[in-house]
C-alpha cells in the first residue's frame, strides 16, 4: 500500500515537468507569424506588469522601513514621513531611470531572443525538483536533469524544421542548455540553504531544550 501511494505522489511531482514541456512544444509547433504576434501581445501586457509591481514593491519597502523604526523603538512623526516619503521617491525615480536604460531599444526582439533560455530555466528547475521528490539526489540528479533538458531541446529544435517558417539551430540548443543549467544551479543553491535553515533551527531548538 506504501509502495503504491509513494509511485504515485513520485507521478504527480513529475505532472508539471509533462505540462511545461507541452507549453515548449505548443511554442515550436506556431508558424512563426503567429508566434510573433503572440510574443507581441503578451509585450504588451508584460511591460505595465513590470510598472505595477515597481510601484509595489517601493510601497512594501515604505511599509518595511516603518515597521523597522517602530522596533528600534524610533517615533515616528511628520519629519520622519516626510523623509521616508522624499527617500522613497526619489530611489523610485532612479529605479524608472534604470529600467529604461537597461531596457533595449527592440525590446520584443531582444525577449524573442531570450525566450529559449528562461523556459529552460523553468524547465531545469521543475526536472530537478521532480528528480529530488523521486529519491534521486546530489551529482546523479544534476546530470540526469542536464540529459533530459538538452536531448528535449534538441528534440525540439528538430520538430521546428517541420513547422512552416521556422527551423532548428544547434545554436539554439545551446542556449536551451544554458538556461537548464542556470535552472538547476538556482534549484541546488535554493536546496542547500533550505537545509541549511533547518539544521540551524534544529541546533536552536536543541540548544534551548538543553
Amino acid at each position: 500500500m506504501n509502495k503504491q501511494m509513494n509511485k504515485n505522489s513520485r507521478f504527480l511531482y513529475w505532472i508539471p515537468v509533462r505540462l511545461w514541456m507541452l507549453l515548449i512544444f505548443f511554442f515550436s509547433s506556431q508558424p512563426v507569424d503567429d508566434s510573433w504576434n503572440l510574443s507581441y501581445e503578451a509585450l504588451q501586457l508584460f511591460v505595465p506588469a513590470v510598472k505595477v509591481l515597481q510601484v509595489l514593491f517601493f510601497l512594501l519597502l515604505a511599509g518595511g522601513v516603518l515597521v523597522f523604526m517602530k522596533k528600534k523603538g524610533v517615533q515616528i512623526g511628520l519629519k520622519e514621513v516626510l523623509l521616508l516619503v522624499v527617500g522613497l521617491l526619489i530611489l523610485y525615480l532612479l529605479s524608472v531611470q534604470l529600467r529604461q536604460v537597461l531596457a533595449p531599444v527592440h525590446l520584443h526582439h531582444f525577449l524573442r531572443k531570450n525566450a529559449h533560455f528562461f523556459i529552460y530555466l523553468i524547465l531545469g528547475v521543475l526536472v530537478k525538483h521532480a528528480f529530488k521528490k523521486s529519491g534521486v539526489l546530489g551529482f546523479k540528479a544534476v546530470v540526469f536533469t542536464l540529459l533530459i533538458c538538452a536531448g528535449y531541446a534538441a528534440t525540439d529544435e528538430f520538430h521546428q524544421l517541420f513547422v512552416p517558417g521556422r527551423g532548428g539551430l544547434v545554436s539554439d540548443v545551446g542556449i536551451d542548455t544554458a538556461g537548464a543549467s542556470l535552472g538547476i544551479l538556482l534549484h541546488s543553491v535554493g536546496q542547500w540553504l533550505l537545509q541549511r535553515r533547518i539544521r540551524s533551527k534544529k541546533v536552536q531548538k536543541r540548544s534551548v531544550s538543553n
